[in-house]
């Protein structure tokens, strides 16, 4: 028979409980965050190796979870990956000078020359913030390997806290949106504070499932994570983990990186465009 955890049990008990009543439990039912993990490091895309990595990665998993269907390619790219401001950030399990992945996350800036990939079908929303002036950063194509995710929320945490850290320290961003399944709404709003702003029945580019739009925003969140972690303990305060302390197991650059040319036009051919 197989073994329930303990913060299985936490969870399913967390999500059935109102919503007031849950708040109220952040200390109890957030597992302890480490700032540091031994053999893990969380870095920017670099290599040609790096990126084809990271979108098996996504490709593995969505297809494990029904996100996308099973193709020729065992890859998961979107267009906007091609473009030289968008990043991937990943992390590594390290030892004895090998590295696997085992978390990946991109982030696609907005501009006027190339649309989100969220436009498809919340370009509605997203056109409402645009209107008040604010500069939108999509994140997406999240996965993590489920055999180090060690029962916790470290891992996602620190790749969490590394793509906070680069749009907001280098890119001055004014959001993070993003979409996720309704399932993972528990998570984004009551521990990462996000708020829904649309919704739809069915996403084609989620292989029919159904989709929140959600936003972060960046000029208002760390006086909300302030506020709303208060009272809850250092060992588990997203607000300290996010806001006040320095990870070594994060490595990012000085300032902000563009997609070198040949690597850029590696993508492009690897998507389909001509190079």
């Amino acid at each position: 028979m197989k073994k329930i955890s303990l913060n299985f049990v936490k969870r399913k008990i967390y999500k059935a409980l109102p919503g007031k009543i849950r708040l109220r439990l952040l200390r109890f039912f957030l597992p302890e965050l480490k700032l540091e993990l031994d053999h893990i490091i969380f870095r920017t895309a670099l290599t040609p190796q790096d990126y084809l990595a990271s979108f098996n990665l996504v490709y593995r998993v969505f297809v494990k979870t029904g996100f996308t269907r099973p193709g020729p390619t065992p890859f998961r790219i979107a267009p906007q990956h091609c473009n030289p401001e968008s990043r991937i950030f990943v992390g590594f399990h390290t030892e004895n000078n090998e590295e696997k992945l085992i978390y990946s996350i991109s982030i696609f800036p907005d501009s006027a020359e190339n649309s989100l990939p969220m436009d498809m079908v919340f370009k509605k929303e997203l056109d409402t913030l645009r209107a008040q002036g604010r500069f939108l950063v999509e994140a997406g194509h999240l996965a993590a390997d489920p055999s180090y995710k060690m029962n916790d929320m470290t891992i996602p945490m620190l790749g969490n806290k590394i793509m906070h850290q680069y749009v907001s320290r280098h890119l001055d961003a004014d959001d993070i949106v993003m979409t996720i399944h309704p399932k993972y709404r528990w998570i984004y709003e009551d521990f990462l504070l996000f708020e829904k702003i649309g919704e739809i029945e069915a996403y084609g580019y989620a292989n029919g499932n159904p989709a929140l739009a959600m936003r972060l925003d960046l000029r208002k969140v760390e006086d909300k994570y302030r506020k709303a972690y208060k009272n809850v303990s250092s060992r588990n305060n997203l607000y300290h983990f996010f806001f006040t302390r320095e990870s070594a197991s994060i490595i990012l650059p000085a300032g902000p990186s563009r997609i070198q040319k040949k690597l850029l036009e590696n993508l492009k051919y690897l998507y389909g465009f001509n190079s």
